[in-house]
């Protein structure tokens, strides 16, 4: 029994719990090296070396069921891992820097004297896919006059007003010229919008998604009846 461990140990060893160590084995990544009358768990020096790979596995990206097929020569090709894991990560790195862009030219937006709330709209520092900084100096954008335009919408909202009701008519103009045409953004900004609000509904800056879509419909109302 001098060379095998406790599963306790090996645990503390290897920095895993010891609840991991019976999930892996429940899943068939690393079975115990020996397992005596009682039930006790005890590994080796090969599940050293074994552990080490399935962590250093995970730490690159690869699923336990992955892990598993590879451990085991399953048809697991890491050559074809490898190259979509860089993929997955590239396209990562990419959305990151476009972010952090997107945030500078936002920051540059935003007065110092301004009190900056969940309110601005990720309009206000959209991009064009080139990832190229916009020219010209951004529109200024006044989060007083914002809040007050969240405030009408959602009661326009609730009451359900049509785009012929004047809070509702000032709602979609104030929408369209403080938005749309202040910021110079393509002319379907509303579906690209909506896109955005459907994909990424935590950052809903003021607008619910039911609100949204009211939005939506008054603006077609509004020109509809122009």
């Amino acid at each position: 029994m001098e060379k095998y461990i406790k599963t306790k140990d090996f645990a503390e060893l290897t920095g895993v719990s010891v609840r991991t160590l019976q999930y892996y084995d429940e899943v068939k990544v690393l079975t115990p090296a020996y397992i005596n009358e009682q039930g006790h768990r005890f590994y080796d020096s090969d599940s050293f070396s074994s552990m080490f790979v399935i962590l250093s596995l995970k730490d690159m990206g690869m699923t336990l069921s992955d892990i598993q097929q590879y451990l085991h020569k399953d048809s697991f090709d890491i050559r074809l891992f490898i190259r979509e894991e860089k993929g997955r990560i590239e396209t990562a790195l990419s959305d990151l820097q476009l972010r952090f862009m997107r945030l500078s030219v936002l920051e540059e937006k935003v007065s110092e004297e301004q009190d900056v709330t969940p309110y601005i709209l990720p309009l206000f520092s959209q991009l064009p896919d080139t990832g190229d900084l916009p020219k010209g100096k951004p529109a200024s954008f006044n989060l007083k006059l914002w809040n007050t335009f969240i405030k009408e919408l959602n009661f326009c909202a609730e009451h359900r007003l049509s785009a012929k009701d004047d809070r509702a008519g000032k709602c979609v103009q104030y929408w369209k010229k403080n938005i749309l045409e202040a910021n110079q953004v393509p002319e379907d900004t509303v579906k690209k919008s909506e896109e955005y609000y459907q994909q990424n509904p935590a950052n809903t800056f003021g607008i619910t998604q039911a609100n949204y879509r009211y939005l939506v419909q008054l603006i077609d109302e509004y020109e509809t009846d122009l």
